[in-house]
Formats: C-alpha cells, structure tokens, sequence
C-alpha cells in the first residue's frame, strides 16, 4: 500500500487525503507513473509536507554526449543521483539512482529500479526494469507483447515487468 495522509489548506494534498491502493503491478505501475501528470495528486515537491526518506550519496543526475556528439535527452521524467544520460532519450519515465542509458537508447513510460544500465540502442515502453538488471544493447521491450510474454511478465495492462533473473 502506498499511503499519504496528510492535510493542508496550501499544498495540493488536501483535507481529502491521497490513497492509492497498489496491490497489483499495474496499480503500482500507474501510481508511479501518475506523479509524472503536470499537477499530480501527490506533489512531492510540497515544501510544507517534506519526504522523508533515505538517499545515498551520489553525484546528480547528468546528461553526456553519445558517441555521435548527440545530448541525452529528457522528457517529463524524474530522475535520481547517479543517473547519466548517455546521448539517449527518456521520455515519461522514473530512474532511479546509479542508472546507466546508453547512446541512442530509448527508454518510455518506465520506471527503472537502482543499477540498472540500458545498452546502446536498446528500447524500453512501458516497462517496470529490476535493480541490477543489464537490458543488452540492441535490445526491444514492449513494443511486441507476445514475444515479450515468452521472457518476462507482461501485466493485463501491458506493462512489461524485468526482473534479475529474465536478462
């Protein structure tokens, strides 16, 4: 469960609360996905209601040119400490720290756990990727849910679900 109780007259998280029952991979595939929404219904950025949590210490999130000169680019996306952008785009999506993209990889409506790399030109939609996992180079996922259901779990939704032991 994921759960915000809290109140305020100033912030976006009101007297009504903020519940979202993520029971299911693709609940909590969609409630992740929802703090993306340009007003979300948690804003973690609500200064009065700070996050408590715990982050290790890492350098910030970066973008560096791919091996063609082109700039990682990034779209509506959140992401953690020790990200580097490699000359690739993220477009809708959730990194968490120490994550890897690659030169002229694609990663879309994913969210990607701690130490995970995506190899160059490698493509992601709709993804949930495990901590450690190495999406090779060259690599599709989520673009074809029949192949995809062969290797990995693909929810009733078609969020496509990576985890350690599938790559």
């Amino acid at each position: 469960m994921f759960a915000y109780p809290f109140g305020s007259h100033q912030g976006r998280v009101s007297q009504d609360r903020y519940w979202k029952d993520v029971g299911t991979l693709d609940a909590y595939y969609e409630a992740n996905i929802a703090l993306l929404d340009p007003v979300p219904s948690l804003n973690l950025y609500q200064r009065d209601w700070p996050i408590r949590t715990y982050l290790p210490q890492s350098p910030p999130a970066r973008t560096v040119p791919g091996e063609d000169g082109h700039d990682g680019v990034i779209y509506n996306s959140s992401l953690a400490g020790g990200t580097v952008i490699n000359g690739a785009t993220v477009n809708h999506s959730i990194l968490s720290s120490w994550v890897r993209v690659e030169h002229a990889a694609q990663v879309q409506d994913s969210i990607l756990f701690n130490y995970v790399t995506v190899g160059a030109g490698a493509k992601l939609k709709r993804c949930i990727v495990d901590k450690h996992v190495t999406i090779p180079a060259g690599e599709t996922i989520g673009y074809d849910l029949d192949r995809d259901r062969q290797r990995f779990t693909v929810t009733e939704e078609g969020v496509v679900v990576v985890g350690r032991r599938d790559m």
